[in-house]
């Protein structure tokens, strides 16, 4: 059995960094970070912990333990932007999505800060068991991916008061390129050179994502393999509800087809090409039963484009700085490949 503490250690040198962990906890020390979600656990959860499951970093940290009462939980850490308005919006489509029978965790703890003197707050959920996670290929995965999407977006039509996913942390600032990046890990201020080429299609997709006039809809907007479990016919597991926002629904769906398959882990960092991409909009338009009209085409492929354009940022941040993978250019290589393309999705591969 591994502590908390182990788990963290892993997963800095991994990393070879603790900005994430620095940023929420004030500290990298794996033995303060384990000591503090102990005392959490214990006086939130009226708990001991006596193992940890998993360790993750990434927009917030993510600790899988299992409590001295028996049970399995999950708790998340998040940054300081991270409110509790937006997160209580997000307990309420889980709770509201769980209780259609959607495979997703159920809230445990409402937000609440995670020490005196800390403003971070923390939430904690159900354990909801991993099948693994895998890269997806081929149409049968790729249309039950579309389909579990279509699912959670109508599922949500009818939630009343969920004012609080329109302040999403990571949302657009008005004449903003790109969102503040989700982990400090990342700083396109420090790393520009050379990535003007990729601002160039995140800006030509900026000028054409919001052509579509369509009401917002609650989504979850990272619909990918690394969140998304799929199995034979349908979305067997769903994580990371941080991610719901109300966005266009073209918006929600561009961003998705572009990212369903990708896990961003060794072997799952390709990204779809744009024919994939095309084929996933219309598995989600006939999951959903209805046709987008030129424009969501329009909009859902630049949304594509914005999402290849920010990971290739991030991509190509982490290799001015000496810590990307060999394999971490997936982004950057389908962006130079079909960025042009699927900004023309509409007259290519569209509706018409």
């Amino acid at each position: 059995m591994e502590s908390v503490a182990a788990l963290v250690a892993k997963e800095l040198e991994r990393w070879g960094a603790s900005a994430v962990e620095e940023k929420i906890f004030g500290t990298g020390d794996p033995e303060w970070i384990g000591e503090t979600v102990g005392r959490f656990c214990k006086d939130q959860l009226d708990s001991k912990t006596t193992e940890a499951l998993f360790y993750r970093s990434s927009v917030g940290s993510v600790i899988g333990v299992r409590l001295s009462s028996g049970i399995d939980v999950v708790v998340k850490v998040y940054q300081e932007r991270w409110e509790t308005s937006f997160l209580g919006a997000m307990q309420s489509v889980q709770r509201h999505l769980g209780r259609r029978g959607f495979p997703c965790p159920t809230p445990l703890l409402a937000a609440r800060p995670l020490m005196p003197g800390r403003p971070n707050l923390v939430t904690a959920e159900t354990w909801l068991s991993d099948p693994g996670m895998t890269v997806p290929t081929g149409p049968r995965a790729r249309r039950a991916s579309a389909a579990g999407l279509a699912r959670q977006i109508d599922g949500c039509r009818d939630i009343p008061q969920l004012s609080g996913l329109e302040n999403h942390p990571l949302r657009l600032s008005v004449g903003e390129l790109y969102p503040e990046p989700h982990s400090p890990l990342f700083d396109f201020d420090a790393t520009a050179d050379s990535a003007e080429w990729i601002d160039e299609f995140a800006t030509q997709a900026a000028r054409q994502r919001e052509c579509a006039d369509e009401p917002p809809v609650a989504a979850h907007t990272d619909w990918s393999a690394r969140n998304v479990r799929v199995g034979d016919e349908a979305v067997v597991a769903v994580y990371d509800w941080d991610s719901m926002g109300f966005v266009r629904e073209s918006a929600a769906v561009g961003q998705a087809a572009a990212t369903w398959s990708v896990t961003s882990e060794p072997g799952g960092s390709e990204f779809p090409s744009v024919f994939q991409i095309a084929a996933f909009i219309r598995d989600y338009e006939s999951a959903a039963d209805h046709l987008f009209t030129d424009a969501q085409w329009q909009a859902a492929g630049a949304t594509a484009t914005a999402v290849l354009s920010y990971t290739a940022r991030c991509e190509h941040a982490l290799a001015m700085t000496g810590r990307a993978r060999p394999d971490q250019r997936g982004a950057r290589a389908r962006l130079k490949q079909d960025g042009k393309a699927l900004l023309d999705l509409h007259r290519t591969l569209g509706s018409s």
